[in-house]
């Protein structure tokens, strides 16, 4: 299987598309997976962005295994870019309308996901994350049995390392800005885009996972070294697009156009 390569299964409309942005992290990797739950018809997006051989077997196993739409980068496009990747093949293979969209090392409470599609359904709301539980539970898999409260916490402070949007916050807000590369401020850039547009983004308490944590950066000095740079190289940009450091923005339109 070659790199920049897709294998898609169009079956039928899938109104929940489940995306997940790899760069190795293989075991990690695989207990996402396994902890997917929903009652959603929904398609699976795994989106590799040059992984080594053995996560790239693996991507193709669960492709003949369980139907799992691939798509094989054949390099790092970045965190954003991957994002939009993600949502237009699940529109254009599946006609999805809600988007969740997760990191490849965290673990999903049972009920994480119909509890997120639930939400994001509001119509002030434009995209809900979970609730990250590291901190609350002695072990990771402890997730996995914690009781949801029934009254849920709608909190402005999105997580989005497993977070929701919806096709009406596309047309609404547009893409995630791909300029940011390869990581970070696409969140913070488009959490302000959203209150722009007068819609909210939240993080429902209802809504349970863990994370375990930039297993990537982590795993690989190489791809550390570039996000680091990319990070400074982000923040200049997000200063130069809004005029501050997020929460210190002066300007109401992107580089203060009129």
């Amino acid at each position: 299987m070659g790199k920049g390569k897709t294998m898609a299964r169009v079956l039928e409309e899938r109104e929940l598309a489940i995306i997940i942005p790899i760069l190795n992290c293989l075991e990690y990797t695989k207990q996402t997976i396994e902890t997917i739950k929903t009652k959603h018809k929904h398609a699976l997006f795994l989106i590799d962005n040059g992984s080594d051989n053995q996560t790239v077997n693996y991507l193709a196993r669960l492709h003949d295994e369980i139907g799992a739409n691939v798509f094989l980068n054949s390099f790092n496009i970045g965190v954003a870019a991957t994002w939009n990747q993600g949502i237009r093949l699940a529109k254009k293979f599946y006609n999805s309308r809600y988007y969740a969209i997760l990191n490849n090392d965290i673990l999903l409470h049972p009920e994480a996901l119909d509890i997120l599609v639930k939400t994001i359904q509001r119509p002030d709301i434009a995209l809900v994350s979970a609730t990250d539980v590291c901190g609350r539970v002695a072990i990771p898999q402890e997730v996995l049995q914690l009781q949801p409260t029934k009254d849920g916490i709608l909190r402005e402070a999105p997580e989005f390392s497993c977070f929701m949007v919806k096709d009406e916050t596309i047309h609404k807000v547009g893409f995630f800005d791909d300029k940011f590369y390869p990581a970070y401020f696409e969140d913070n850039d488009y959490h302000r885009r959203i209150n722009l547009a007068g819609l909210k983004a939240v993080s429902d308490s209802r809504s349970l996972y863990y994370h375990f944590g930039s297993r990537t950066l982590k795993q690989d000095d190489k791809i550390r070294e570039r996000v680091n740079i990319g990070y400074a190289l982000n923040q200049d940009y997000y200063i130069q697009k809004w005029g501050g450091i997020p929460g210190k923005e002066r300007y109401k339109t992107p580089f203060n156009e009129k």
